[in-house]
């Protein structure tokens, strides 16, 4: 953990996030496990070089397992999750918790605290009225008066978390995880394989990813690519870096969009406005210690903003990010956190 120092709509199963494995090609001594979950893939590298042969089978068949009892907790397309029992109750009485969902409010409130309220799991209404939620697309903006009123129904003070019990304090409150759901996903995955005593492994869950160890003496490598608005990714990097027990996520806005009036509306919501954001920012990795903090605070740089973001980041131990943005010429500059550039390949 760390400490401070005071989504062309997106296409199912694809990796909009972009991070590209480039490491172990054709490794006889790397097992690869893949599948699907929470409406994209995953993808397991395990390098067993100096290990006992694995029953590849056996560990996929378990992670697919644990992958379908998370999603059972976290998911809003599955009208029986637990998340989508306490969306629908339409009460302030207490609502007991799974320890899967407890850890990740407590995770969700602290990054929101951190962040002024810029990251923020209770904006489910707002994205479904944008039309980038459970309910589908919406392909046009909504009323301003519609919005105005949904906002005094949002803002994650009104969740109170009591040992394993969570408060909502306006009946209407609901949660959305779609910010922090994979990124906790791969932590989870990221306890089990050290439960089997695997130290050397990289979990990538539908762009969310942690690296353990390294990769026979080298460590693992990850490619963050350049942002394009195509729907298949031109594997043109913005940066290689590598990592060793380290998350990394990104969040992007040059994907998950739509455009009315010659408008773009991105997936993006900022919970103080209702609005999707307006500035250049095309996306932002973060690297962490748990992926969930990372993916967090993806989304929360991207809804604060550059200057805001970046000012958030660096007051934190532990954490680093880099900002992609677009400038009026269409082309992209980079904006790497004090300590980003330690991460970058070729200064390893």
């Amino acid at each position: 953990m760390f400490k401070q120092k005071l989504k062309v709509r997106l296409i199912p199963g694809f990796l909009f996030l972009c991070m590209i494995f480039l490491s172990c090609q054709a490794n006889p001594g790397v097992i690869v496990i893949s599948g699907n979950t929470m409406g994209t893939t995953y993808m397991i590298k395990i390098n067993h070089e100096h290990e006992e042969i694995l029953d590849a089978v056996v560990i996929k068949s378990k992670i697919d397992s644990i992958l379908v009892q998370f999603n059972h907790v976290v998911s809003t397309y599955e009208p029986d999750s637990e998340i989508s029992q306490f969306n629908i109750r339409k009460s302030t009485e207490s609502f007991l918790l799974s320890e899967t969902l407890k850890i990740i409010v407590q995770r969700s409130l602290r990054i929101y605290e951190l962040s002024n309220g810029a990251f923020d799991i209770t904006i489910h209404p707002m994205v479904k009225l944008w039309g980038f939620g459970s309910d589908g697309p919406k392909w046009s903006p909504p009323d301003d008066d519609i919005i105005q009123t949904l906002l005094s129904k949002i803002g994650s003070a009104g969740l109170t978390l009591d040992d394993d019990r969570l408060v909502k304090s306006h009946p209407d409150l609901e949660m959305d995880l779609s910010a922090v759901a994979k990124g906790y996903g791969v932590d989870i995955i990221t306890s089990y394989l050290h439960s089997l005593n695997y130290q050397d492994f990289m979990i990538e869950v539908g762009g969310e990813i942690y690296c353990s160890g390294d990769m026979s003496g080298k460590l693992w490598t990850i490619g963050i690519e350049l942002p394009n608005d195509g729907v298949l990714p031109e594997n043109k990097f913005a940066g290689i870096i590598s990592l060793e027990n380290k998350a990394l996520a990104t969040s992007g806005n040059y994907r998950n969009f739509f455009i009315k009036d010659n408008v773009r509306y991105s997936h993006t919501i900022d919970p103080e406005t209702g609005y999707p954001v307006t500035h250049n920012i095309s996306s932002v990795s973060v690297v962490a210690d748990e992926c969930i903090y990372a993916d967090a605070l993806a989304t929360a740089v991207m809804v604060m903003g550059s200057d805001k973001g970046m000012k958030m980041i660096e007051s934190m131990e532990g954490v680093e990010c880099l900002i992609i943005e677009e400038l009026a010429t269409g082309e992209f500059q980079t904006k790497p956190s004090s300590g980003f550039n330690r991460y970058i390949r070729n200064e390893r």
